[in-house]
């Protein structure tokens, strides 16, 4: 696009002989305040880029000629149309300076949509303990607060029901959930109990905040585990329905039949 440029009838200069310079200012045609880092290139009167430079801090910009002739300035700048100026006359006698004024226009971006992701917080002596990475391997089942708070139990046998491998046992019978009222006692017995190492009940370890409440295997007589913990009082959970995956210092004899962990709030 060619426009006219504002010539200042300006002063022309009396310069020496070899003086050829083209100068002058790039100003925001609204404010009036100078356009900082345009690009300024100097045409010769074919269009082809002879020289260029960027505007200061004051709009300036100036160039040493290599020839008298007609010359045009293409100015360019982000925020702005390109600019091309009428020819300009310079001869080795004079000086000229000229003012540009460019018409900023408004770029269109594209819509920014931006979604923020809920950034789970990890309680950092479950961290500590290695609960997210056993979690991340995989083995066994695993419970977070906030995911108990969703299953809302009452007792803690009720975080049990429909996991993979593991059985409750309530009354003498299978149930979903826990039955209410006195005498409500429900056993939780593991997959092991079904393998050739182990027949009939197999009772898992049971380990809070690391230390060992009541080691696994098929002997009887220990408290129930609702006796033992109360799911109000749970930060996270890990139940193991066999021996693989128990951590290795509750492994291994102490847990035959796997394990149920449990990390207390603080």
């Amino acid at each position: 696009m060619r426009v006219p440029a504002v010539l200042l009838p300006l002063f022309l200069l009396p310069q020496p002989a070899f003086a050829q310079v083209l100068g002058g200012t790039v100003l925001d045609s609204v404010s009036g305040k100078p356009v900082v880092g345009a690009r300024v290139v100097v045409l010769d009167s074919a269009g082809k880029g002879l020289s260029a430079a960027a505007t200061g801090s004051d709009g300036r910009f100036s160039f040493h000629l290599p020839s008298a002739g007609d010359y045009r300035l293409r100015i360019s700048r982000i925020g702005y149309p390109s600019r091309i100026t009428e020819p300009i006359g310079v001869s080795a006698a004079v000086s000229a300076s000229l003012v540009v004024r460019l018409t900023s226009t408004p770029i269109s971006l594209d819509t920014l949509i931006v979604v923020a992701a809920a950034v789970e917080k990890r309680p950092q002596f479950l961290v500590d303990a290695g609960f997210y990475r056993r979690q991340r391997v995989g083995f066994g089942h695993f419970l977070t607060r906030d995911e108990i708070d969703k299953r809302d139990p009452l007792i803690l046998t009720d975080l049990l029901h429909g996991m993979l491998g593991v059985r409750v046992t309530c009354g003498g019978q299978q149930r979903d959930r826990a039955p209410q009222g006195p005498g409500s006692r429900c056993t939780v017995t593991m997959r092991a109990a079904n393998t050739m190492f182990f027949r009939g009940k197999c009772n898992p370890s049971v380990v809070l905040d690391g230390v060992l409440l009541q080691p696994g295997g098929t002997a009887g007589g220990g408290l129930s585990l609702d006796d033992l913990v109360n799911p109000f009082n749970i930060e996270a959970l890990e139940v193991y329905p066999g021996p693989e995956g128990v951590p290795v210092q509750y492994s291994g004899y102490l847990s035959p039949c796997g394990a149920i962990l449990v990390w207390s709030r603080r």
